[in-house]
């Protein structure tokens, strides 16, 4: 099974990654994705560079480019581990890229969501070098991963967590979709 993390920048799919690789289960994150080909472009990690390398890798290979990247990750560790966690999906075609290159795997998007109020506090305390230092960068952040199309893949989600109400809640949550996959529920 492969689950497909989605969710708005600060939304909590990192948090709810590293409750997956808590228990076990491996995560592949399609932002470290990009943040390698910068690396490997010699492109500086900054919000624009980033934003260059994602438009780059999209013209050369299409709008399911980060997908592909990921593609063989997640086809290493699908040999040894019932589950994948892909973390930070946020395009209709990243989705089915893997439905593709994955065809004999269940594979289920799961959402996280959290009002833009929330997403922009946890930016500010993250500090990642490409997270926005302003509400005016946050908002035009916003935009661009809705151009990416991430608001359908979150609007046809099959599970959605609600991170809204502290850690002790998500995780609850967490917990509760862990169980629902093991049981076979999801």
């Amino acid at each position: 099974m492969i689950l497909l993390l989605t969710g708005m920048p600060g939304s909590g799919k990192g948090v709810v990654a590293r409750e997956f690789e808590k228990r076990g289960i491996p995560v592949v994150s399609m932002g470290d994705a990009i943040r390698e080909e910068a690396e490997k472009r010699g492109i500086p990690k900054t919000p624009e560079g980033l934003k260059e390398v994602s438009l780059k890798v999209r013209e050369e290979l299409g709008p399911g480019a980060v997908a592909i990247l990921t593609v063989p990750k997640v086809r290493k560790l699908l040999e040894l581990n019932p589950v994948v966690v892909v973390e930070g999906v946020r395009s209709p075609y990243e989705v089915e890229e893997f439905r593709k290159e994955f065809k004999n795997e269940e594979i289920k998007v799961v959402a996280i969501h959290s009002s833009p109020k929330s997403r922009f506090q946890r930016l500010l305390k993250r500090q990642r070098s490409d997270d926005p230092k302003t509400w005016e960068e946050f908002v035009e952040r916003d935009r661009k991963e809705l151009n990416f199309g991430i608001g359908e893949v979150i609007a046809l989600a099959d599970y959605i967590i609600v991170n809204e109400c502290g850690f002790d809640q998500l995780k609850a949550n967490i917990e509760k979709l862990i169980s629902m996959i093991f049981d076979g529920k999801i």
